[in-house]
Parts: structure tokens; sequence; C-alpha cells
């Protein structure tokens, strides 16, 4: 009876470490992410503004839009060399154009350029 009660214990001790882990993992991820959106500046061009032209690819909660959209997707979106998202689309600090920044390199758009990747 005593290794009965002694796997029974082990199987909880199993159980809770699980789930302790589980919960760590998950509140280390929407921190991560409130700390990105807390962090990333409301972009100050049209290019972002409009919902109709913005998409976003989950797992990634960060939209991406307009013409750097268009380059993403024609990149192979996701599965392409670009990846997810890893921020919304911001200020370049130029005073001009604006600048979002995926797993695989970062996108820049001016109106007087276009969307390239740097």
């Amino acid at each position: 009876m005593t290794s009965t009660t002694t796997t029974t214990g082990n199987r909880r001790s199993a159980l809770r470490v699980r789930l302790v882990a589980a919960a760590a993992i998950g509140a280390a991820l929407t921190l991560t992410g409130a700390g990105q959106a807390l962090a990333q500046p409301a972009p100050t061009t049209p290019q972002a503004t409009s919902a109709a032209t913005c998409q976003s690819f989950w797992p990634s909660q960060h939209l991406v839009c307009g013409e750097i959209l268009d380059l993403y997707k024609s990149l192979g979106g996701p599965a392409g060399t670009l990846s997810y998202p890893q921020g919304s689309e911001a200020p370049a600090g130029d005073g001009v154009g604006t600048r979002q920044v995926f797993l695989g390199g970062t996108v820049y758009y001016s109106p007087a350029t276009s969307a390239y990747i740097e």
C-alpha cells in the first residue's frame, strides 16, 4: 500500500511542477507581449493608420500594414526570410519614415522610397 501512495504522490508532484512551469511560461509570454506593446510608440505617418490595410500573422500580435505589408507578403510572409513581426510599425527616427522589425530583418518605409529591407 505504501508504493501506491508514493506513486500517487509522485504523480501529483509531477503534475504540480508541470502546472507551475506552464503558468510561468504563460506569464512570461504575457509580460513580454505587454512590454513590447508599451515600448512601441504609435506610428506618425498615415502608413499604419488604416485597419483595412493591416493584417496580423498568428501567433504574433503585431499588425503589418500598408506598403510594408505588401513587401512582407511578396517575400512570403511569415514563411519567408523575414519570418514574424517582433514589434509594431514605429517612427524611424528621421522624422519621415517608419520602421518595422521582423525576426529576419527590418523593413523601412517612407513615401519617397516605398518599403525596403534595411
